[in-house]
């Protein structure tokens, strides 16, 4: 399936897999109840076509599937996407992208920024 053709669940599943997330740390990244998340994976391809293209509770996935895509234009690999999100940056006053991400949805938007505008610093040296 072409990836301009997933749903946002597609899309969810797919982070959660090539990142390596647990349903908890998904849930956290989305601040969704993993219940909801949980309920939405467990739905079948066709199931998952019925829904609206935002299901409601996953409105902040929308964000993240965004940051996800331009991660995989400026770092292809998951092993340069983990990287970066792991390391704690200069960017973010040494936290690390993914925990910026996870700390509110506005926060995810300025992490998005920063990428977007080529603020992508390296590992916060001292």
């Amino acid at each position: 399936m072409e990836t301009d053709q997933l749903h946002l669940v597609e899309w969810l599943k797919r982070i959660q897999a090539s990142w390596s997330l647990s349903p908890s740390a998904l849930s956290h990244l989305l601040s969704v109840p993993e219940a909801e998340l949980t309920h939405h994976f467990g739905m079948t391809r066709d199931e998952i076509a019925e829904l609206p293209s935002i299901p409601s509770g996953l409105e902040s996935g929308v964000g993240l599937v965004g940051l996800y895509r331009l991660l995989l234009t400026v770092y292809p690999t998951v092993e340069e996407q983990l990287k970066w999100l792991e390391l704690p940056n200069s960017v973010f006053e040494g936290r690390k992208p993914i925990e910026v991400i996870a700390m509110s949805p506005a926060h995810l938007a300025y992490v998005t920024y920063t990428v977007e505008s080529g603020l992508r610093l390296g590992p916060k040296t001292d």
